[in-house]
């Protein structure tokens, strides 16, 4: 098994200096058997014709190993594993859920452990683990569609951890779907020889504790992600003394195992799951060196032009209509390399612009920041060991440390530190950790000023921690998420997802479900087995383990909805963010819009089977195979096509093709029904399973502190010397992914910070190499 990830030399801590907790700190022996009941009911162990019926399921096209190990598969379940699928369920809870979620939690497994507590809430004498195991996933599946929201929470939030803790921990289980034994980097390709960082934390004095301890800078920026990278670059680079912090680790190219399980727990917050307090999106972000751009998919899309347009003229904030931010855009995609020349899209990604273009809707290929190379490696998600993604580390950070800048990692920023005035930022108080476990406070000042750069999620929490800013009632405010979800495609053919690269197209025909510029846009998720399961629809424990054994055979369309009304973050009684998201009536209609147009998507290039991720919402399946002599010419049993319809739609450079991709027929009765259905389902809260990795807007620039937390430069309102430079300070959702939206405005934003300090001697327009009209 691979192991877990600690703080140097503390096993009770992960890499972010989060307490791990375990089963018996947080259970008493009723609930975890009733914990472990709730996983036998999900994933179970299967025996007799039912085993048999699992094997049957086995692709013809499997590998060795799976044929190998599908018998052990289908025999096999949570409970053959129960004490170490245990401990890493409840480690996943501790770190990811509030105390107010788990306190929630242990509350309903406390009821169910008893004979009338069950009975109330499961319409059955208990206990809960005394039921049979039908029984136990009957009542699961009844909550997940309940009328009552409590009961779908608890439904959706078990199945999801409990599926994504089996298929990320549990070697043999994904490997019989066909997941390949890890292995970071494609045959033929090395590891990068790493810039040789040089941090900080080395220097400071851990042993004696009782000193205080003092770091000082002129510009203090606080993470090192898209946003902090590049003002980090661009200060540097004026000959500004800058000193980034980050609460991640710096991973080396040699140190990228490309394991799911390690990716998640050292190169994400929440080790790959932030809970929002609604329960009804999960968040995935990125808290590593170099942040989002280290784990980002490689996808850099510029903003569209009617949400520049909205941010110029509802919120005052003209730089964004600007030939200014034009030339930002084309800078930071410039030092990127981020093209779309040399793309070899993996056969997902071409089934959906083969799909997209049968249906006749606008699917095009998406800029790869990754230096003009042909990037075929799968697992960026999770670090890219070749360098070849030029994400911060291998640019921005790396033009900083160039320029002089310092660095710290798994340095955890407590508050901003203010003058006697309470209104110019001269530092801030951080709990740095070090080698063998070892901790200490310090306190960094800033001679020249901060810039918050965390994320949409950890900013407005350091902000939130801060005394001094309780006056600015916007911070937190307007977080936009981006909610998503998946329709899952099950093809007649092998297209192993997890190869090549991982998102180079996307279909826009769905980005306007609201002409003022809401709706969504379909790409295609970076997967993995956790991941995968987790996002694969569940009608029963049986189905859902046949649908895993069709992994290879299945991709999954991501539907990635612009919201227009936003959530908020908040603090706990630790002062960790917790955020919600209302998901209103107007953002679940572009979901639902994404979702249909995604479905025809799939029929069109050739699924057989297609699921969405809404409860209770029974898979479509086509009619049986096509036969021989139509799929040979292209033609689908009952559609009208011509002898030449392969080949006209495989125009796309760099796109793959296979031959059983035959469109089915969008007016099959049967199919036009079974959207019907998909469309009165609807997207609502708790009823369809929804994530994020993109969030932004919580601390937004406006021209008004009534409807803003920053002003128009990204200075925080009614302060001095305190700026931000991440995605939060967007006016809206951008509508794409955001990183190169961020990496422009963080270029802005530096530039305003050197202007202040009388250091602007590059004028902005020249960035971008006399290219600035260049869209």
């Amino acid at each position: 098994m691979p192991p877990a990830v600690h703080l140097q030399g503390d096993p009770t801590k992960n890499v972010f200096g989060k307490q791990i907790i375990k089963p018996e700190e947080l259970l008493n022996e009723s609930q975890k058997k009733v914990l472990i009941a709730i996983g036998d009911a999900i994933v179970p162990a299967l025996h007799g014709e039912q085993a048999a019926y699992l094997i049957s399921q086995l692709p013809t096209s499997a590998t060795d190993r799976q044929r190998e190990l599908v018998a052990a598969f289908a025999r096999e379940g949570f409970m053959d594993r129960a004490d170490y699928l245990l401990s890493c369920l409840i480690r996943q809870l501790s770190v990811t859920a509030s105390s107010t979620a788990l306190g929630q939690i242990t509350l309903l497994l406390s009821i169910i452990a008893t004979g009338p507590g069950c009975l109330v809430m499961t319409g059955s004498y208990g206990p809960f683990y005394d039921l049979p195991r039908d029984k136990r996933e009957a009542i699961l599946l009844s909550w997940s569609v309940s009328r009552l929201p409590a009961f779908r929470k608890a439904a959706a939030g078990l199945k999801s951890a409990i599926l994504l803790v089996y298929y990320r921990f549990v070697q043999e289980a994904w490997e019989a779907t066909g997941y390949p034994a890890s292995t970071s980097l494609p045959s033929g390709i090395k590891a990068t020889t790493h810039y040789p960082y040089k941090f900080e934390n080395d220097n400071l004095p851990f042993l004696n504790t009782d000193e205080e301890v003092f770091v000082d800078t002129e510009v203090l920026i606080i993470g090192s992600g898209s946003g902090g990278g590049v003002a980090a670059a661009q200060l540097a680079k004026r000959g500004v003394q800058v000193l980034v912090v980050d609460k991640g680790i710096y991973l080396r190219p040699e140190d990228m195992t490309g394991m799911e399980s390690h990716g998640y727990q050292s190169m994400y917050d929440g080790e790959g799951i932030l809970l929002g307090e609604d329960g009804h999106i999960t968040v995935l972000a990125g808290s590593t060196f170099g942040g989002g751009s280290t784990i980002n998919w490689s996808a850099s899309l510029k903003p569209r032009w009617f949400a520049r347009r909205a941010w110029a003229e509802k919120y005052g904030v003209g730089y964004y209509a600007s030939p200014a931010f034009t030339a930002d855009l084309n800078f930071v995609c410039d030092r990127m390399g981020a093209s779309t020349a040399h793309i070899q899209h993996n056969l997902s990604n071409s089934l959906l612009a083969l799909g997209s273009q049968r249906c006749g809707m606008e699917c095009v290929p998406v800029p790869q920041n990754t230096g003009g190379n042909v990037h075929y490696c799968g697992k960026c998600q999770f670090g890219c060991p070749s360098g070849q993604k030029q994400g911060g580390v291998v640019t921005w950070l790396k033009d900083a440390a160039e320029h002089g800048a310092k660095f710290m990692t798994q340095t955890h920023v407590q508050r901003i530190l203010f003058d006697k005035s309470g209104r110019k930022a001269v530092g801030a108080k951080a709990l740095v950790h070090g080698s063998g476990g070892s901790s200490r406070y310090v306190t960094i000042r800033a001679a020249k000023g901060v810039i918050c750069a965390g994320g949409s999620i950890q900013t407005p929490a350091l902000l939130l921690r801060t005394p001094e800013l309780k006056f600015n009632k916007q911070i937190g405010k307007n977080l936009h998420l981006h909610p998503t979800t998946v329709v899952t495609g099950f093809y007649d053919f092998p297209i192993n997802p997890w190869e090549g690269s991982l998102l180079t197209m996307v279909n826009n025909a769905a980005e306007l479900s609201d002409p003022d510029g809401w709706g969504a846009k379909l790409e295609i998720i970076a997967t993995s087995p956790g991941l995968h399961a987790a996002f694969t629809s569940f009608s029963s424990a049986i189905d859902h383990k046949a649908k895993m054994l069709q992994y290879s055979h299945a991709f999954q369309i991501i539907i990635i909805s612009r919201d227009r009304d936003g959530g908020q973050v908040v603090i706990d009684e630790r002062g960790d963010p917790r955020y919600t998201h209302p998901l209103t009536p107007h953002d679940q209609k572009s979901i639902i819009n994404g979702i249909l147009a995604a479905c025809d998507v799939h029929l069109s290039a050739g699924a057989r089977e297609i699921s969405t991720m809404q409860s209770g919402m029974p898979a479509f399946v086509a009619d049986t195979a096509l036969p021989a002599a139509a799929a040979a010419k292209g033609k689908g049993a009952s559609t009208e096509l011509t002898e030449t319809l392969l080949e006209e739609t495989n125009r796309i450079p760099g796109t793959r093709y296979h031959p059983q991709s035959v469109p089915r027929d969008l007016r099959d009765a049967r199919y036009v029904a079974w959207k019907k259905q998909v469309l009165q389902a609807g997207a609502r809260p708790l009823a369809i399973a929804l994530g994020s990795a993109h969030q932004m807007s919580s601390c937004r620039m406006g021209a008004s502190p009534r409807y803003s937390a920053c002003d128009p430069e990204g200075r925080i309102w009614g302060t001095k010397d305190l700026w931000i430079a991440d995605a939060s300070i967007m006016p809206e959702a951008s509508g794409v992914n955001p990183m190169v939206t961020t990496m422009a405005s963080a270029n802005y934003v530096a530039r305003n910070v050197a202007k202040q300090l009388g250091n602007d001697s590059v004028r902005p327009l020249n960035e971008a190499t006399q290219r600035e009209a260049r869209l």
